[in-house]
């Protein structure tokens, strides 16, 4: 699993993060990822959301769908989107849910035999 910089959320508030997958638009490559976060009041559930970033730009921009993080990472105003960025959402959204789920226990890497001390 690919992972986020630490200026993402990190921690036991965060679990369930996708691969990082790239799209192209006019304004270049975007990185888009979708991750899961515990909300910040007591008893609240966990909820989903997404992240993008312009390659090689080290600042994520989260939105509450992939058009908006990739709206807010390409630095487009809030007004009508331009019609790339309505084709860019869904390639990158389907690129995610698509992705195969790695199996359980595969991002941990597996200790070492230890040598027995005699």
């Amino acid at each position: 699993m690919a992972s986020l910089p630490t200026s993402v959320a990190s921690g036991s508030a965060v679990r369930n993060r996708s691969e990082i997958v790239t799209v192209v638009t006019p304004r270049g490559l975007v990185e888009v990822a979708r991750q899961e976060m515990r909300g910040l009041r007591r008893a609240s559930g966990w909820a989903w959301f997404w992240v993008a970033r312009r390659k090689g730009h080290a600042d994520w921009c989260d939105g509450s769908t992939a058009r908006e993080a990739i709206r807010r990472a390409t630095l487009l105003a809030p007004r009508k989107p331009p019609a790339w960025l309505g084709e860019a959402a869904p390639d990158a959204e389907r690129q995610i849910m698509t992705a195969p789920e790695p199996p359980p226990g595969s991002d941990c890497e597996s200790a070492p035999d230890a040598d027995t001390v005699d």
